[in-house]
Parts: structure tokens; C-alpha cells; sequence
């Protein structure tokens, strides 16, 4: 390939994306900038293909250069970088909202014994406001990363600047992230849609007596939707990377911690639990019995314990692989 040529393609490489009216003074500005370098590199003598190509290099690659020419450049909601990653989480969120209300609303159908087309509606309603919301917070958060420059994927186009290959328990199975973001999607969609699955059921055909408070339960919605969105940012943090590494250890350790303050927030509110299925089972087991009304009465409490128990357990689990196995 003859010097010129060289040039000429990397400057259209450049310039054949940018707006009409700019091109041609980001043309001409660019072969000034190359004639400078390599007049400053090679001096009087002619330049050779090995210094083209080593002033090329150094301006950049042709998509990061048009970027800083691009008066347009960062104004889209999402880069490229990042879309292929944010269609792979999106697609697990709304299969898990859509997965999730399909049965919260079957469920909550049947215990309602409504008239069926009412009920229909209903549910599909709940459906899709469910998934606009999903819909809306997966792409914010997608959008926050490629605006605020978080690195989702460093591409290494030289041999030389390949990373190497993490050890095997360093590597986050990309399963074990899509687990955790399902389970943190539909623990939201239970708890606000259908928190009424939890129930007392009575052999001799009474009505079902709801656990919980279901009022005092989606007035703190707020904290179910702060707790899923924690869960969700940490696990697609932990997908992006795919190994332990200290961004994840990170948000890992930050998420968890707002998650245990915000559990403690939540389930030490006494109003949670439905008073009606303390009197209900009073009304039944007694003596030696007794101790169930005990559990029952203090299940938002075993509830937090368990919960705070699996914050810390991940958190220490990602401490210990990331100073173990972790390369940054």
C-alpha cells in the first residue's frame, strides 16, 4: 500500500461518519496534524510505512478520533458498547416481570374470585405497567453507565495487550448472575403484586387469612423497589465483568450494605404482619402448640435475619475470591 494511500483511507475512516459540512475541515486538519507528526518524527528524511503507521497509531483509532470530532458524539441514550450487554440483561428482566405478574395475577385472580373478564384486565394492565417500569429502569441504568463512562468492555485490538486468562475461581458464571437477577426481579413482583400468596389455609374450607399486612406492604414499596434495583446493579456488574475484580468487590460491598440498612428499615416496621392470622392460629393450636403462633408472630424478624444473613455471605464470599483469585 503506497504512504499516501494509507493516509488517505485512515483520514476517510475518520471523517466518512462525521456531518457533511464538517468533513472537509476535519480532513484537511487531520493531514496537517499527520504531516506535523511525521515531519517531527523523521525529520528531512522521506517518512516509511513503519513511521506512517507508528503516527497513526498514535492519533488513535479511526471510531475514538471521529468521536472527538463528532459534535454529536455521546448524545445518544445508549452507545454500541454497551447495547449488546444491556439487550442481554433487558431481555432477562421482562422475561422475569412477565414470568413473575403471569402468576402473581393467576394467583391473585383465583384467591379473588372476581368476574373473569374484570380480573383479565386487570392482570394484563398490571403486566404491562410492570414492564414499561423494567422496561424504563433497565435502559436509566444502561444509559447512566455509557453517559458516566463506567467500562463495561476494554477491546484489545494488539496481541501484546491481550489480558490474561483469569484463574477458574475467579470467574463469575454468567448463569450464577442470571439467577440473581431473576430471583431480585421477581422477589419485587411478589411482594408488590401478590403478597397475598402468602397465607393461612383452613381444612374445614374458611377463607385464606393473608401473613401479611397487605396494605402496610405496598405502602413501602419503595423498599421492595430499592432492594430489587440494588440486587439487579450488583448482579449486572458482576455479568459485565464475568471474573472477581475489584470494581465488583466494590459495588458488591456498597449494594449489600445500603440492602442490609434498608432491610433493617423495612422489616423492623411491627405493622407488617397481619394481625388477623395471629388470632386465627390462637384460636387453634394452644399448649404444646403454641410455639407455631411464636414463629408466626415473629416471621418478619426471621425473614430479616435470613435475608441480612445472604448480604453478608456475599459480601464476604466476594472479599475472599477477589484478594484470592482477583486480578486489576
Amino acid at each position: 500500500m503506497k504512504d499516501n494511500e494509507m493516509i488517505e483511507r485512515y483520514v476517510y475512516a475518520v471523517t466518512k461518519s462525521l456531518p457533511q459540512k464538517t468533513r472537509g475541515d476535519v480532513a484537511s486538519e487531520l493531514r496537517s496534524i499527520i504531516s506535523d507528526m511525521l515531519d517531527e518524527r523523521c525529520g528531512d528524511a522521506l517518512p516509511s510505512d513503519a513511521d506512517i503507521r507508528a503516527v497513526l497509531t498514535e492519533l488513535g483509532t479511526p471510531s475514538e478520533l471521529a468521536d472527538k470530532y463528532d459534535p454529536d458524539s455521546g448524545k445518544c441514550l445508549i452507545g454500541d458498547e454497551y447495547y449488546k450487554q444491556y439487550k442481554f440483561v433487558l431481555k432477562i428482566v421482562l422475561l422475569s416481570v412477565a414470568f413473575g405478574m403471569a402468576i402473581a395475577g393467576a394467583i391473585s385472580a383465583i384467591m379473588a374470585q372476581s368476574v373473569w373478564y374484570v380480573a383479565f384486565g386487570q392482570w394484563f394492565w398490571a403486566i404491562f405497567n410492570a414492564l414499561v417500569q423494567a422496561f424504563a429502569f433497565v435502559t436509566l441504568l444502561f444509559s447512566f453507565f455509557y453517559h458516566k463512562r463506567v467500562k463495561i468492555e476494554i477491546k484489545h485490538e494488539l496481541l501484546d495487550d491481550l489480558p490474561p486468562v483469569p484463574k477458574e475461581k475467579a470467574i463469575i458464571k454468567k448463569s450464577e448472575s442470571i439467577v440473581g437477577i431473576v430471583f431480585n426481579v421477581l422477589f419485587a413482583v411478589i411482594f408488590l403484586a401478590a403478597p397475598q400468596i402468602f397465607c393461612v389455609y383452613y381444612s374445614d374450607g374458611g377463607p385464606a387469612v393473608s401473613v401479611f399486612n397487605i396494605e402496610a406492604m405496598r405502602s413501602a414499596w419503595y423498599f421492595i423497589i430499592v432492594l430489587a434495583a440494588l440486587g439487579v446493579i450488583s448482579e449486572c456488574v458482576k455479568l459485565i465483568d464475568g471474573r472477581y475484580s475489584r470494581r465488583v468487590l466494590v459495588v458488591t460491598v456498597l449494594t449489600n450494605l445500603i440492602s442490609v440498612g434498608v432491610v433493617f428499615w423495612w422489616l423492623m416496621n411491627n405493622k407488617l404482619l397481619n394481625p388477623e392470622v395471629i388470632d386465627s392460629l390462637s384460636k387453634i393450636f394452644s399448649g404444646e402448640s403454641s410455639f407455631i403462633i411464636t414463629i408466626v408472630s415473629n416471621l418478619q424478624y426471621y425473614f430479616l435475619g435470613l435475608m441480612v444473613f445472604f448480604l453478608i455471605i456475599d459480601i464476604l464470599t466476594t472479599v475472599i475470591k477477589t484478594l484470592k483469585y482477583g486480578e486489576d
